[in-house]
C-alpha cells in the first residue's frame, strides 16, 4: 500500500496559517496590555503635614495717653486649635510682661478649661480672675482674654466662666458688677465697652 506524502503546497499553507494565528494572538495580548492601567511601584507616598497654628496673647501697652492691646505671637507646637490656644493662655497667665507692657489679669489666675464647639470657645478661669480692680480693670482683662481666645478665629464667640459658673447678668464680674452678655465677640465688645472707655476713662484701642 502506497502512503502518499503531503505535498509541499499543503505544508506551506499550514505554516502560513500558524504564523497568522500567532500574530493574531500577539496583537490581542498587546492590545490588552495597552488598556491595562500601569502602576508605578517606585512612586513614594505623600506625607500629610500636621496643621500649624500661630495664636496670639495680648498685653496692655500705654502709648501716650492711650491704652492699647498689643499682641504677641507664638509658634504653637499643638496640632489642634484648642491646644494652641491653651499654649497662648499659659503664656498670658504665667509670663510677666516687660517694662513697656502691663496686664490687669491678677496673678495666680489659672486656666481651668478651654474647649471649642463649632464657632464657640468656652473658657473657665479660676476665682483669682475676679479679684481686685474697678470696672476699667475688669474691661481690660476681659479684652485680654477675649482677643487671646479669638486670635486664631477672630469671628468666634467666647463664653467665660469662673470655676464652672458662667459670668452673666446673674453672676457679674468683679465687685462693681461688670455685666457680660453672650455671645461675646470682638465686634460686640467694641460696641458695648470701648465707647465707655474712650469717653470716660483712659482711651483704649486695639493694635
Amino acid at each position: 500500500m502506497n502512503v502518499r506524502s503531503k505535498s509541499p503546497n499543503s505544508k506551506l499553507i499550514l505554516k502560513r496559517f500558524l504564523l497568522v494565528g500567532i500574530a493574531g494572538i500577539t496583537a490581542v495580548w498587546a492590545f490588552r496590555r495597552a488598556r491595562e492601567p500601569t502602576v508605578n511601584q517606585s512612586s513614594s507616598s505623600v506625607e500629610l503635614q500636621p496643621a500649624k497654628f500661630s495664636p496670639q496673647f495680648y498685653w496692655l501697652e500705654i502709648v501716650g495717653d492711650r491704652v492699647k492691646l498689643t499682641p504677641k505671637t507664638i509658634s504653637a507646637t499643638a496640632t489642634s486649635p484648642e491646644d494652641a490656644l491653651k499654649e497662648a493662655f499659659n503664656k498670658l497667665l504665667k509670663q510677666s510682661p516687660n517694662l513697656e507692657l502691663t496686664t490687669t489679669i491678677p496673678q495666680q489666675t489659672q486656666l481651668l478649661d478651654l474647649h471649642i464647639t463649632d464657632n464657640d470657645i468656652y473658657i473657665d478661669l479660676s476665682q483669682e480672675f475676679t479679684q481686685g480692680g474697678g470696672s476699667s480693670s475688669m474691661i481690660y482683662r476681659v479684652a485680654q482674654v477675649l482677643y487671646t481666645a479669638t486670635s486664631i478665629n477672630p469671628q468666634a464667640s467666647v463664653f467665660l466662666s469662673i470655676k464652672g459658673q458662667p459670668l452673666n447678668e446673674v453672676y457679674p464680674l468683679g465687685g462693681e458688677g461688670l455685666l457680660l452678655e453672650y455671645p461675646l465677640t470682638r465686634q460686640k465688645f467694641t460696641r458695648d465697652f470701648l465707647f465707655d472707655l474712650n469717653s470716660y476713662l483712659q482711651p483704649f484701642s486695639v493694635e
